[in-house]
């Protein structure tokens, strides 16, 4: 008992760390979800400031200076967004003229580049340029009025970005071009006339300044944080649903608890690590809980020992009466195979008892009738044999099928002749026919099944329905009789109950063809139904189709008028 109490204790004392190293992540994506939601929240209204500055150029090809210094005092900057610019596209034969006529409102004026150390110089030829016309406030990050924006190192792969794309684009986080700072910026294309990118409005954002305007106060007591771009490494997660699969590929930076996140930037991704900080009220009374849990596990363990020890009787008890059921449906079910067996065997013996004492007194048209008599009887034998033999190989998993074209009509057609009911079962089937993938020789045991099953023991009237639903060829074999009693059509397949017949009491009618069929069919990856349709019984098989079919034609909706190709005379069309 002390071992078994020690074990519990061990396995308490791990389940209370996961539970409260659950909770404490609880906390954390609480609160992480808080983080997040400030940083989108500013995103949104730095998007709203640039689409509001590209209509402006969008809805006019002449705005001035002026025009423009207005128009973004009116509207105002996000906090942490430096200053907010324009840049036309200008080629390179228009450059002499666009630097003219910019010095005529902004003395001096001039296009220039910064090069890899951060000078500035003087642009080098290139077929096109993306020179800052406008830029407000005009004296923030280094006056970066003139300065070609795809000059700097590795921003005019996102500039093109945005022209080919007509859509917003960013840059990774790097140091800002004219002051240094860690930020990125977002450029927006602005669509002329003629449906083409004629400039880009352009924003520099400063990391540090977003996250303190952005961020709720009091959240860095709280949390710690890390933000990084992932873009590239995003590629490799496309078709992952998963909340936390980035971190598979992009592992957090701390340790312990941490909860990682990542957003859509402009079309950039950005992973938000966020833990703890030291000190935070996230950790608090961590030891305390630790141990209630511990306790209150420790004694839950031992009461659940004690009732599992009283449910494992109740459930052995369950166990026994569920066997006991099964070795009364299977006593049930050899009973009336017994007699499904001793008609047919009875009729060979007595047959060929006459035959071979009492064929010299008769006619060769009454040895003929015994004969046939013999081969009917026999060949029900044959059939109950078969179909024992297909359900032991399914239920021990040895059942061999095909797939192959199988024609549904020349099926039922053979069928229909074996029986001699060519001429009295009608049967609605389209143009062209319908084909299936499935094995022959079974499709065929399906449905002599099937039409035995409405002949002998459904209405007068029997028909067969073939055509296609989805992706799925189907047949339906449908008589007018009163089917099975509603209290019993959930088990009309079950190979140890009574079948069709089921309210004349008869032990002899067991469902055997029914669940063979049945079997059949979901083995090929199909399968068969029974409902009740409009006072009629349908029994509906369904095949895998035949794709190479171009265009199988489908079984007609409610009020359409369906083809009858096979059949002695118009018969009602079957309504899925």
């Amino acid at each position: 008992m002390c071992l078994i109490v020690f074990s519990l204790s061990i396995l308490a004392a791990v389940a209370v760390d996961r539970i409260v190293d659950r909770q404490i992540e609880a906390r954390i994506i609480l609160n992480s979800d808080v983080l997040v939601e400030g940083i989108q929240e500013g995103f949104r209204d730095v998007d709203q400031h640039l689409s509001s500055l590209t209509g402006l150029f969008e809805a006019s090809d002449n705005v001035t200076a002026d025009e423009y210094k207005r128009f973004v005092n009116e509207m105002g900057l996000v906090p942490g967004m430096r200053g907010i610019g324009y840049m036309p596209i200008v080629s390179a034969q228009d450059l002499e003229v666009f630097q003219d006529r910019m010095a005529a409102t902004f003395t001096g004026y001039q296009v220039f580049e910064i090069d890899t150390s951060g000078n500035r110089v003087p642009v080098r030829p290139r077929g096109v340029y993306f020179p800052v016309q406008f830029f407000e406030p005009s004296d923030a990050v280094g006056s970066p009025l003139g300065l070609d924006g795809g000059s700097p190192p590795g921003r005019i792969r996102y500039v093109m970005e945005s022209v080919a794309t007509g859509k917003a684009t960013a840059t990774p986080l790097v140091p800002l071009a004219t002051t240094g700072q860690e930020g990125l910026v977002v450029y927006n294309p602005v669509v002329g006339p003629s449906g083409t990118v004629v400039g880009i409005v352009v924003a520099p954002l400063v990391l540090n300044d977003l996250m303190t305007e952005w961020v709720p106060t009091g959240l860095a007591d709280i949390l710690t944080w890390t933000v990084r771009d992932v873009t590239m490494s995003a590629s490799l997660l496309e078709g992952s649903d998963a909340r936390d699969a980035h971190t598979t590929v992009v592992p957090p930076i701390a340790d312990g608890v941490v909860h990682s996140e990542t957003i859509d930037v402009a079309g950039r991704v950005w992973q938000i690590d966020t833990a703890p900080a030291p000190g935070s009220p996230l950790l608090a009374d961590s030891g305390r809980e630790r141990w209630v849990l511990a306790v209150g596990l420790v004694m839950g363990l031992l009461a659940g020992a004690a009732v599992y020890s009283f449910l494992h009787k109740e459930e052995a008890l369950r166990e026994v009466e569920f066997l006991s059921d099964v070795i009364t449906a299977k006593n049930h079910f050899i009973a009336a195979l017994s007699h499904k067996i001793g008609t047919p065997l009875t009729s060979v013996l007595g047959f060929s008892e006459i035959l071979r004492g009492e064929r010299d007194q008769m006619s060769s048209r009454e040895v003929g009738e015994l004969i046939d008599a013999l081969a009917d009887e026999a060949s029900n034998l044959a059939t109950i044999h078969e179909d024992l033999v297909v359900l032991g190989r399914a239920e021990y998993g040895t059942l061999d099928l095909e797939a192959v074209q199988v024609d549904l009509g020349s099926e039922i057609a053979s069928v229909l002749e074996v029986f001699d009911l060519a001429k009295t079962v009608p049967v609605q089937i389209p143009d062209g026919g319908v084909r299936a993938l499935a094995d022959p020789s079974n499709v065929r045991r399906i449905l002599r099944h099937l039409i035995e099953n409405a002949v002998v023991h459904g209405g007068d009237t029997v028909w067969i329905v073939v055509g296609s639903l989805d992706d799925a060829a189907v047949v339906d074999v449908i008589d007018d009789g009163d089917g099975v009693p509603s209290d019993h059509s959930w088990d009309v397949f079950e190979p140890y109950l009574r079948d069709h017949d089921a309210i004349s009491g008869n032990p002899e009618s067991i469902a055997l063809g029914l669940s063979v069929s049945r079997t059949l069919a979901q083995r090929m990856e199909g399968d068969l139904t029974y409902h009740r349709v409009e006072g009629r019984t349908v029994f509906g098989l369904r095949l895998p189709i035949d794709e190479s079919v171009t265009e199988p034609t489908r079984i007609e909706e409610p009020g359409s008028e369906a083809t009858t190709s096979v059949g002695r005379s118009e018969v009602p069309s079957r309504n899925l």
